[in-house]
């Protein structure tokens, strides 16, 4: 009987499979509509705000595909200065969504930001290499992803100030973000949450590497 149940839930979020309190997240369909068991993926996405590196404006996406695909699931920060977190230096959201179980890679970081003259695009190499695993019937946190601006030297002022080039700093904060989720998303509460391990992570990969004209 609990197993019928925990199903039906499962069931019932894949019906909303962009399950995210403000990030924009697109799960393709040949993705979402697998035989395979299904477990969440979460997360929060956001920006630090402290001065000189602020990623204030800036709009970050995370690519992220299963091992063996090409489809991308998409994961961006929206243009709403709305947050599910915010404190002194960071601020963001959080994100929720079923996944069929399997390895999956976020292979490329892609950014759109200003150096306060005009808009930058940026994007990091791709093919990142950064594995992490989705459980069935779990929550697979990933952490948390804040991006800054990297830094330039005013060749006037000789001041530094945010480049609109940007790069990704990597952390957990489950205690942070666990009681966001399940008060956000119910459906979660019953189910072990973990963190997961990111496989290939280096601090600097989600970084700007191709400027974009």
């Amino acid at each position: 009987m609990q197993e019928m149940k925990r199903f039906a839930i499962l069931i019932f979020c894949l019906a909303i499979w962009g399950c995210s309190s403000g990030i924009n997240l697109d799960v393709p369909d040949s993705i979402a509509h697998t035989n395979a068991a299904k477990g969440y993926l979460a997360g929060s996405l956001g920006v630090t705000t402290e001065w000189p590196s602020t990623g204030e404006g800036i709009i970050t996406t995370l690519l992220i595909r299963p091992v063996g695909q090409s489809e991308q699931i998409v994961l961006s920060t929206p243009s709403t200065k709305k947050s599910d977190f915010q404190s002194d230096t960071d601020k963001g959201q959080i994100f929720v969504t079923a996944l069929p179980e399997g390895q999956y890679e976020i292979n490329q970081a892609i950014f759109k930001g200003t150096n306060g003259r005009k808009t930058v695009r940026s994007k990091s190499n791709d093919n990142l290499g950064i594995f992490f695993n989705v459980s069935a019937d779990k929550v697979t946190y990933i952490g948390q992803f804040l991006t800054s601006s990297l830094v330039a030297k005013s060749q006037l002022w000789n001041t530094p100030y945010p480049s609109g080039f940007a790069v990704v700093h990597h952390s957990y904060v489950a205690e942070r973000d666990q009681p966001l989720m399940t008060e956000r998303f119910p459906v979660i509460e019953a189910l072990s949450f973990y963190e997961a391990e990111l496989v290939g992570y280096e601090a600097n990969k989600l970084a700007s590497k191709v400027i974009e004209n």
